[in-house]
């Protein structure tokens, strides 16, 4: 989280110039911004902002079902996106909360893009905020067991070369 003191005119500018995934402000105050990609942002707002963040804009990359009901339970004003689903569009409407998505998607897929994202599954399985939170968690969780751990030789990043010979990782 990072309190900026500049005041972001365009949400959605700031998003995109600035590489982020996730940009919350209130009253040309920036709030919250995150660089990270899935859910995480989400939960993080939920955790950081228990008591909602009513009033602000939060811009987002991508806004699907699972998104626009945390946005509803936190209570935002308006919520501008790069992409979002037609499934986002129903939840935000019917919260009476202003949207508008460069794109609008029939489904938000999954990573592989072999099918509906699994946050988006589970947005359709727990349409109350706070049991969707849970799961949500959860199947955080359960996708982190499923990686495969990150071994030393595969941190290296691979346009740099091999390492020296008396790096520990030279073989």
């Amino acid at each position: 989280m990072a309190v900026d003191d500049r005041i972001p005119a365009d949400p959605l500018a700031v998003l995109e110039n600035d590489c982020l995934s996730l940009l919350v402000v209130r009253q040309g105050t920036e709030l919250y911004r995150s660089f990270h990609d899935g859910v995480r942002p989400l939960l993080e707002l939920v955790s950081w902002f228990p008591g909602g963040l009513d009033g602000a804009t939060v811009a987002d990359r991508v806004v699907g079902a699972c998104a626009a009901r945390i946005f509803e339970y936190l209570r935002v004003r308006q919520v501008v996106g790069l992409t979002g689903s037609v499934s986002a569009e129903r939840i935000l409407h019917a919260a009476a909360i202003p949207f508008s998505f460069r794109i609008t998607v029939t489904i938000i897929r999954n990573r592989d893009d072999t099918g509906i994202c699994p946050f988006e599954q589970l947005s359709l399985e727990y349409p109350k905020p706070l049991d969707l939170i849970n799961a949500m968690g959860a199947r955080l969780a359960e996708l982190r067991k499923r990686r495969p751990p990150v071994t030393p030789d595969k941190r290296q990043d691979p346009a740099s070369g091999p390492p020296p010979p008396n790096h520990p990782m030279a073989t």
